[in-house]
This record gives C-alpha cells, structure tokens and sequence, in this order.
C-alpha cells in the first residue's frame, strides 16, 4: 500500500473544529489554491483523466479527456459518461471484483481512435458515496498505426524477397535452354537443307522467340517488384493524371468508358518521382477498367489542403465484396480471372515511398474508390522507407 503524504494543509484540517469564521475563510481559500494547483497540474498532462461516481457520471474530467470525449468543459461534469462516450463507458464497466483493468480501445467519435485505457477503483469499498473510478486514457493511435505500418512493410520486404528469389531462379534455367538452343541450331545448320533439319530449325525458333517473351516477362516484373527509390522532383501532378490517361486513351473508347476530371482550382506542386508515379495511377485507371465489362465512368478528382494532395479514381464497375477488401494489397491476390495480382502491392509500395498513403472505398456492384495522398512539401520531414527487395 502507498505512504501517505501529509501536507501543511492535512494539519491544519485536523484542528478545522477549533478554527473561527476568519481562520475558516482563510482555510477555504487555501484549499481553493491547492484545488485550482492540482487542476493546472492535470492539465498539463497528455493523458485524459476521468473521475467517476458510482453511478457513472463524470466528477471530473482534466482538458486531455474533455478533448478526447469531444464536448465542452461546461458539458462533462456531471453528465453521464455513457451520454458522451458509449464506447469509453462500456471498456470502464468493471465487474465487481476487479479492483483495475488494463486494456485497449477503439472509439468511433469525435473521431476513430485508439485508446489505452487504465481504470482503479478508489475510496471507500463499502461506502458508496466515497466510491470513484479513476480512467487514465492515452491516444496511441500514431503508435498503432506506425506499428501497423513497420510490420506491413516488414511483410512486404519478405514477399518482394521471395518473388525477386523465384524470378532469379526462373532466369537462370532460361539462359541454359537459349544456350543449349544456339547448339542445336548449328547442328542443324550441319545438316543442310533437308526436311529433318528444316524441322529441327522451326522448332528452334518457336522455342527461342518463347525464351525471349519469358526472359522480357521476367525482367518487367523484376523491375516491377524492385522499384529503384524515387527520384524526387517538383511535380505537377495534374500533367500526370493527363499522360497516365493518355497511354490507356485507346482501351477507354474501346469499352466505351467515359473519364471526367474535376481540378480544383490550385493544386500545389509535389515533390515525387513523375514515372513513379504514373505507374501508380496506371495501375489504379488500369483496374477500373477491368472492374467494367462494357460502359461506365471513371470520376478523377484532384485536390488539396493544408497537408496533402490529395487524388481519387471512382469508377462505376463491379466493385469489391468486404471481405475481399482487406486482401487487395496482398502479393498475387486478385478478384480477377487473370493478372498477377502484384499491381495493388506495387502501387502500396511506391505512395509508402513518396511517404503518402492510399485508401480504398468499395460497394458491390456500385463501384469503386481508390484516393491517393501525396505530402506536401513541407510535410516531408519523414517519409517511410520503400520496402526493399
């Protein structure tokens, strides 16, 4: 159990019945001192603090926890915890024996957290009116998401090492069957002009034109997967949006879709990789079309504030069920009959690269929304690392 420390003040209240109205007076000032120190005190503190009655209303609630339960100071002492927060109240419902809990939590408003979450029981055990519940909650949604962020790096590194690995092994083989075939060729040539040699030769070439279609195949996707690290210049990324719709002008008019842009009226300059990211929003144009059979719309919006640029595709097509959702930036995942299911994971890697990040909106059978948010110029004081192959 902890000491107990006595103050100046704790002596002086234990010879409150002797004391007359002027020492009274003097007395109720002093704890007014000492009331309004310990709430500097407290606010000062980045964790919220919340003090409950026993029957769940606030008492007290220090700035950190007025701004985390998103309503004035005027409205939280006093008012019903579970009125506030529904979420915060019912992580602080303890069952009876438990003194204190350790836990984290997810809140929806003012707005998505995550919150750790330390909740005691003091004052009297057996006297409710004494009871409280002290809650101390600390945002650790920046930590959460960091976290998340190094291990989905993490997990892209070993999938770009693997599919580098396997493409490495593919390539060998293939320079020893076009070594092998450059052999057999010249033996066939030994053989002069008749039908066996002409035959032997024709077979040759097939297999050596597929060698070379392969052999390009491999070298793409290693290209691919093992981008080189942006090359960072001023980009305009209205021009980009206009040659990345430039290279699929011909696919739009022979499904017959139709592309909008809306520009607001200035979009900021960003530092970026301009091929980089063409190939980003290639990739993404690129699914939209595939997501629409015959017919459609793709909506291209373009957009700033005071932190990114900020660039969303919609397109009308099949859209993505739910529980497909979260595996689009999965390695070879696609909801596609064909592809290689590596153009989300590269598009993922390149916006992590320029330290932007990428959001995807889905209904089925309504459509889809991919935004893409690049960091203005004086965002940039870190950016993540590209995931390294």
């Amino acid at each position: 159990m902890a000491t107990r420390r006595f103050s100046p003040l704790d002596r002086v209240l234990g010879r409150i019945d002797g004391l007359d109205s002027q020492n009274l007076a003097i007395l109720a000032r002093r704890l007014e001192r000492e009331r309004d120190l310990m709430e500097t005190v407290l606010d000062t503190l980045r964790e919220g603090v919340i003090v409950l009655a026993a029957d769940g209303s606030i008492d007290y609630a220090n700035s950190a926890a007025v701004r985390l339960l998103g309503v004035s100071s005027e409205a939280v002492t006093g008012a019903e915890l579970r009125r506030l927060s529904p979420d915060i109240a019912q992580a602080l419902a303890l069952p009876v024996e438990a003194e204190a809990v350790n836990r984290e939590i997810e809140v929806r408003y003012p707005e998505p957290r995550v919150l750790r979450l330390h909740l005691a029981k003091v004052g009297g055990v057996h006297d409710s009116d004494r009871a409280r519940s002290v809650a101390v909650l600390s945002d650790i949604t920046a930590e959460r998401v960091q976290t998340e962020s190094r291990v989905e790096s993490e997990r892209i590194d070993s999938i770009v090492a693997l599919a580098a690995g396997v493409a490495h092994e593919v390539g060998n083989p293939l320079n020893a069957i076009g070594i092998h075939l450059q052999l057999l060729r010249r033996e066939a040539e030994k053989l002069g002009d008749t039908p066996a040699a002409q035959k032997v030769r024709q077979a040759a070439e097939v297999c050596q034109s597929e060698i070379t279609r392969l052999d390009g195949i491999v070298r793409e996707f290693l290209g691919a997967i093992r981008p080189s690290p942006p090359h960072l210049l001023d980009t305009d990324v209205v021009a980009v949006v206009a040659e990345a719709m430039n290279l699929l002008q011909d696919q739009f008019k022979q499904l017959g879709v139709r592309v909008s842009v809306d520009v607001a009226s200035e979009v900021p300059l960003i530092s970026a990789d301009r091929n980089q990211i063409k190939q980003a929003l290639f990739n993404v144009l690129k699914n939209s079309l595939e997501a629409m059979d015959r017919g459609g719309d793709i909506f291209i919006t373009i957009s700033s504030d005071d932190d990114w640029v900020v660039l969303a595709v919609k397109d009308t097509g099949v859209g993505i069920p739910a529980d497909k959702l979260t595996r689009v930036f999965d390695a070879y995942y696609t909801t596609k009959e064909s592809g290689g299911g590596l153009g989300m994971l590269i598009l993922l890697k390149i916006l992590r690269a320029h330290g932007g990040t990428v959001d995807i909106q889905s209904t089925p059978q309504v459509g889809t929304t991919v935004t893409l948010r690049f960091p203005l110029k004086h965002r940039r004081v870190r950016t993540l690392d590209a995931p390294r192959a």
